[in-house]
């Protein structure tokens, strides 16, 4: 998986289209739908028919892609621990 990029949740829109979070995150719509399986997080329907996140779960996905991500780039092996 890419590095998440950091986002500002305030210029996020309440409502984000599936291929808008896939901009948004830098990522595939499957990568994007496996994020979200494993989080927990649901698509919903608009007052249209469109696809996508509200705010909240947009917000909710990224914090726990993005630290999830730091966490994995930021892990030493038990050889690079002093205290192991």
């Amino acid at each position: 998986m890419s590095k998440i990029p950091y986002i500002n949740y305030n210029e996020i829109r309440e409502f984000c289209t599936i291929p808008e979070v896939c901009t948004l995150f830098h990522m595939e719509k499957a990568e994007l739908k496996e994020a979200c399986d494993e989080s927990e997080v649901k698509p919903r329907r608009n007052e249209i028919g469109q696809y996508g996140l509200v705010k909240y779960d947009v917000c909710k996905l990224h914090n726990i892609l993005y630290h999830k991500g730091r966490n994995q780039t930021n892990s030493k092996s038990v050889e690079d621990d002093p205290w192991a």
